[in-house]
């Protein structure tokens, strides 16, 4: 009977850590795509809109100035 506690508390441990190293990832991609996405839409309005162009441009500018303004104080999210 131990065998099958250390067995269900190492199969805990491993599902956890992968479980982390999971949500780990996700975030991280989160974090890159969050500016191609605003820089995709921000081309999409720039080529199917034109009376939106200057929107789409401040929009272009105002991610990336934030997203590089985040990185530089390494605030989280």
């Amino acid at each position: 009977m131990e065998f099958f506690l250390h067995f269900w508390d190492d199969l805990d441990d491993a599902v956890g850590a992968c479980r982390h190293v999971a949500t780990t990832a996700l975030a991280e991609a989160a974090s890159v795509s969050t500016p191609l996405l605003a820089w995709a839409s921000a081309l999409g309005v720039w080529l199917l809109v034109p009376q939106l162009r200057v929107n789409a441009a401040l929009l272009a500018g105002s991610v990336t100035f934030f997203d590089l303004y985040r990185r530089l104080l390494r605030l989280p999210g």
